[in-house]
């Protein structure tokens, strides 16, 4: 199996609260980043590594990639959009794939990426055309009334969180942005979460 690994950093990390983007915070002398980055191409098959960016992080980017040491795997960094879909399609017109490859979209902020979780899921995507990373969920979760107010517990039995790596065939993630792309609304995250 043959997969290119797209890692999301584009955003600019106002959720956060911190002077730097999430992308460039780091942990033990390493951007989540470069960590997350280097995760998401463990797996053999791995073709190469599209790291998407926030415009001002350009030029420290390439030393993030740099820093991988990814050997003879191809990297390029990309400059992302104004929405995670938009920088998803920045990724994607960067790789060199097609037809039956896969694409794993990563997102950088989840640097935890077990081996065996993203053997998983490039498995069941070679097999089915899709898959998601997912856990069941856990934390006990409330339906609010809109002004503040919880009215009930929501039954958790059947959900799931969905995680990343974000796993597909080529052709279907290209049909699924250019079916995006045609949508009304800003779509952030369409076709990709």
């Amino acid at each position: 199996m043959r997969y290119w690994s797209i890692v999301v950093a584009a955003g600019d990390g106002t959720r956060l609260g911190q002077p730097v983007r999430k992308a460039a915070v780091q942990i033990s002398g390493q951007t989540l980043a470069t960590i997350s980055s280097r995760a998401s191409c463990q797996h053999v098959g791995c073709e190469g590594l599209i790291l998407v960016v926030h415009s001002d992080d350009v030029e420290i980017a390439a030393n993030w990639v740099q820093s991988i040491e990814l050997g003879d795997l191809s990297s390029k960094v990309v400059v992302g959009g104004s929405s995670r879909r938009e920088s998803v399609r920045r990724g994607f017109e960067a790789i060199d794939a097609a037809g039956d490859d896969l694409v794993a979209i990563h997102d950088a902020a989840r640097p935890l990426l077990h081996p065996d979780d993203l053997g998983r899921v490039l498995e069941e995507a070679e097999r089915s055309g899709a898959a998601i990373l997912a856990s069941p969920v856990t934390d006990t979760l409330h339906r609010g009334d809109g002004n503040a107010r919880w009215n009930e517990i929501v039954d958790r039995e059947n959900l799931w969180q969905a995680q990343t790596p974000q796993v597909f065939r080529h052709e279907l993630l290209k049909s699924a942005l250019a079916h995006a792309a045609l949508a009304e609304g800003d779509g952030d995250g369409a076709g990709t979460d």
